[in-house]
């Protein structure tokens, strides 16, 4: 049987931005300011598989705060929701993730590590060694507290992911790696950050994608303009986009976004607790956790 999974996108955390940050300048320049959710995306093999496979996609922002500007979380973000209540929501425990591929490593993405204690986690070498770079004073020694080279990094993300290094929980990729089958993790290397990635996924329907912030909104691969603010090379942004349309076509619902509101009212969904939940697809013999 060919690889399939069921998909969940689950927010757990939301803030305000505006137009241009997401949507690019000067296309999305003075059109307000927009709320945008926080992600994890979960991957859950079909229940006849021979091994359940459990994939987190993202691990959120961790309880050390988003930046190492030390901006409080408290009135930058809203309705924050920590690991075991959001997977939860849809029947999973953190303890049964057995991988986590994270995307990058900014904060939102790569804070709570330590939250998943069985799993293998998933980095491209390009993006961790990037920032250690960063960290160590070898690319910019003028990267203070507040900083444009640190405004979406927490070191202690770092510090916590350099114990499960250590631990030998985790795998440093070279280039794209099938990480499970019908799971491959596609190098998105000096894009959005230094080595990001982006998530192809095989399903019955089709292939769907968790895009990570290689892609912010669903405007920008449709109108084919990459975001304003992105800490590598739009060109390379703007190849990332033309490889992921090769894939979905117009079938866009089975890209998952990294920060759009609409992967929700384009796909089947529900609020539970203080976030809503999208069901993206799911694999034979699995039941939707949609409430009834």
């Amino acid at each position: 049987m060919a690889a399939d999974y069921s998909i969940w996108v689950l927010c757990y955390a939301r803030t305000m931005v505006s137009g241009d940050f997401m949507g690019g300048s000067p296309i999305a320049s003075n059109t307000g300011t927009f709320e945008i959710p926080m992600l994890y995306t979960l991957l859950v093999s079909a229940p006849a598989s021979a091994q359940r496979r459990v994939i987190a996609i993202d691990t959120g922002f961790g309880e050390s705060g988003f930046a190492s500007a030390e901006e409080k979380l408290s009135g930058v973000f809203t309705h924050i929701e920590w690991p075991a209540a959001v997977l939860g929501k849809i029947g999973f425990r953190p303890e049964e993730v057995d991988t986590v591929i994270l995307t990058h490593m900014h904060a939102d993405h790569a804070g709570n590590v330590g939250a998943f204690p069985n799993a293998r986690v998933y980095v491209q070498r390009a993006e961790y060694e990037g920032w250690t770079r960063l960290r160590r004073g070898e690319l910019i020694r003028t990267a203070g507290s507040g900083s444009w080279a640190l405004s979406s990094i927490n070191w202690e993300n770092f510090d916590r992911f350099d114990e499960a290094l250590r631990a030998g929980r985790v795998t440093l990729l070279d280039g794209d790696r099938e990480v499970a089958p019908g799971v491959t993790c596609r190098l998105a290397a000096e894009s959005h950050t230094f080595g990001s990635q982006w998530v192809e996924i095989e399903t019955s329907a089709g292939p769907h994608i968790a895009a990570g912030d290689c892609l912010y909104w669903y405007a920008n691969l449709e109108k084919m303009w990459p975001p304003g603010y992105i800490q590598g090379n739009p060109w390379n942004v703007m190849k990332v986009f033309e490889r992921m349309a090769g894939i979905i076509g117009d079938k866009l619902p089975r890209v998952v976004p990294g920060h759009d509101m609409e992967v929700f009212r384009r796909n089947l969904h529900w609020t539970s607790g203080l976030n809503p939940v999208a069901e993206l697809h799911l694999a034979p013999g699995e039941k939707s956790r949609r409430p009834t």
